[in-house]
This record gives structure tokens, C-alpha cells and sequence, in this order.
């Protein structure tokens, strides 16, 4: 299989207090919107809960995601965000191009 020219790190930042089931639900909806994108997911973390350095959204901490995705053109990250920007469970996220 070809290898991937477009490689991006997305680190999303989830509510630790959601229930698993809904963060469950949310990861599953990241990954299908990641493959709606002509992307793959070729590496997904779970880095635990972590302390922020400051409040978000009136949370003092976060459950951290990291994944490594792959394609063959750049992504749409104007759509991938306004995703990333709707989704409730969502508190903060980072793309970078590895």
C-alpha cells in the first residue's frame, strides 16, 4: 500500500466528567469524520486524564486523545474543525502536520 503524503497529529481534549459511554460515542464520531475525509487513522492513544494549565470551559482537567492520521491530499481543516468546534464533549483540540 502506498504510503501517506499528508500525515497530522490531532490532539483532542474530551470532558472528564462525560460519561464513557459518551466519550466512547465521541471518539467513534472523530474517527468516522476523520475517514469521511479521504483520511485513516493510523494510531490512536489514550493519554489519560491530565491536569490544564488553565480553566477550559470551567474544567480543571482533561481526557487526552492523540491521533496520528494519514492521506493523500491536505486535509479540509475547515470542516474538520467546525466538526471538532460543534461536538459538546469536545473542550479543546490541536491539528499539526507532522
Amino acid at each position: 500500500m502506498k504510503e501517506s503524503n499528508y500525515k497530522y497529529e490531532v490532539i483532542v481534549v474530551l470532558n472528564p466528567k462525560a460519561e464513557s459511554k459518551e466519550k466512547e460515542k465521541s471518539i467513534k464520531q472523530i474517527e468516522d469524520k476523520i475517514l469521511g475525509l479521504d483520511f485513516k487513522v493510523e494510531n490512536r492513544e489514550d493519554m489519560g486524564s491530565k491536569v490544564l494549565s488553565y480553566k477550559i470551559k470551567d474544567q480543571e482537567k482533561g481526557d487526552f486523545w492523540v491521533f496520528t492520521i494519514g492521506g493523500n491530499k491536505p486535509i479540509k481543516s475547515k470542516e474538520f474543525k467546525l466538526f471538532l468546534n460543534r461536538e459538546t464533549n469536545i473542550i479543546r483540540y490541536l491539528i499539526l502536520k507532522i
